[in-house]
């Protein structure tokens, strides 16, 4: 229950024993047994101290839970550690800090009373526990182990001083960071692409969707107001065509050269942002990787934006491809009823891989690919001739502001769509 650290003497444990010595030499020299006697005392008195240190353990009982559970990274997590006395003795008072990884601020030492003796039906007393406290704000995501919880105890004379790890280590998940998304790329189609976009606007009167009635629970957003203000009663848009509208993203996993660690972080917290802006917009959202395979691959609410997180928040860089990652994720695209918002998010720059992600253009639309590294802006010539629209994610810009450049290069790519349509 408790791994003990080697017990070491104090000050004055130190000044103690020196002072010992000093009499048993002097014992020594003047032929006094009295010096003698006081020598040995002050001399085993430290070693005695060391030795009820060593043997002397406290036995605490530590339970650790996290609020939240989960927490983003560059978040605050609460830390509430329950002890208990599990020793037939009362515990002298002590100090305590938590075992904490690196990449957490250490916490400074605080004081932990003492608590009485656990009471002989097993079953706690009160007062022979105590709940403590402590705020932690990990930086990065990842999975991390925290604890064992350390506490440092003294002798009554305070002659030696030993540290003692009591309870286990307790994983905490720190997800990446998920910034709120505005609108502008996604929201154009809702899954139909940009090129029934086109239609709308070069033929005003087509008319692509069947108006019902309004029912409790449907979205503001699907109001058709040309059917309301015509039958007076509040209408919507049927959509039953786009009852389950797909969106795709492929995230670069493969380490590509050394260095590299932050790019792919910011690539994570890209690819976590965007995928739950998806979500939240109702779309069914594949995610694959370049690498090997550790994700679950497809998502939706109810819970999907929780089991992605957890999921990116373990997610490493791979050292080799994950087999035929253009292929399968073409195949997801092929699989769709049509065209639909695809997002590359591209951090390695393998080459040839963007010749081979720009043929999947076909199949995308909005198509938007985000250079995360110089490396991957190798890709753009490549991808911009087949029509997708790339941005470039460096270093010092947020999910949010990088979604933003994205929907304003989106929107620039689509009025010019527009024109052509409109020449022609």
């Amino acid at each position: 229950m408790a791994a003990v650290s080697r017990p070491l003497p104090t000050l004055r444990g130190w000044v103690v024993g020196a002072c010992g010595v000093v009499l048993l030499v002097a014992a020594g020299w003047f032929g006094r047994v009295d010096l003698l006697f006081a020598g040995l005392l002050l001399t085993l008195a430290p070693l005695a101290a060391l030795i009820a240190l060593t043997f002397d353990r406290p036995w605490l009982d530590v339970s650790r839970t996290y609020a939240p559970d989960a927490v983003a990274a560059g978040d605050e997590v609460q830390v509430r550690l329950g002890v208990r006395n599990v020793s037939p003795r009362p515990t002298p008072a002590m100090t305590w800090v938590d075992t904490l990884p690196a990449g957490f601020a250490p916490t400074a030492a605080r004081s932990l009373p003492s608590l009485v003796a656990r009471a002989d039906t097993g079953v706690a007393r009160g007062a022979d526990t105590v709940t403590l406290r402590y705020t932690a704000r990990p930086q990065r995501r990842g999975t991390y182990l925290l604890g064992p919880l350390l506490v440092t105890r003294t002798d009554p004379f305070g002659l030696a001083r030993g540290g003692y790890g009591v309870g286990e280590s307790k994983v905490l998940v720190v997800t990446p960071r998920v910034s709120a998304l505005g609108p502008g790329v996604a929201e154009v189609s809702r899954g139909e692409g940009t090129d029934p976009e086109l239609v709308r606007h070069s033929i005003p009167s087509s008319d692509e969707v069947t108006p019902r009635e309004y029912r409790p629970g449907d979205p503001l957003r699907r109001v058709q107001w040309r059917a309301t203000a015509r039958l007076d009663r509040l209408m919507v848009r049927q959509e039953e065509q786009l009852s389950n509208p797909e969106a795709w993203l492929l995230l670069d996993t493969v380490r590509a050269r050394p260095g590299d660690g932050e790019a792919f972080e910011r690539a994570v917290e890209l690819a976590a942002s965007v995928a739950v802006h998806l979500l939240e917009l109702g779309y069914l959202v594949g995610v694959h990787e370049t690498g090997e395979r550790r994700l679950a691959g497809s998502y939706q609410l109810p819970g999907g934006d929780h089991l992605l997180v957890g999921e990116l928040a373990a997610l490493a860089q791979s050292t080799e491809p994950g087999g035929d990652v253009v292929g399968r994720f073409a195949a997801g695209l092929r699989g769709a009823r049509a065209a639909v918002p695809t997002f590359l998010i591209l951090a390695g720059g393998e080459p040839g891989f963007g010749g081979e992600l720009a043929a999947l253009r076909r199949y995308a639309s909005p198509a938007i690919a985000f250079l995360m590294t110089p490396a991957a802006s190798a890709a753009r010539e490549s991808l911009e001739r087949a029509g997708w629209v790339c941005v470039q994610g460096d270093e010092g810009r947020d999910a949010a502001a990088v979604w933003s450049l994205a929907a304003q290069a989106h929107q620039r790519a689509t009025a010019q769509r527009f024109a052509e349509v409109g020449d022609v």
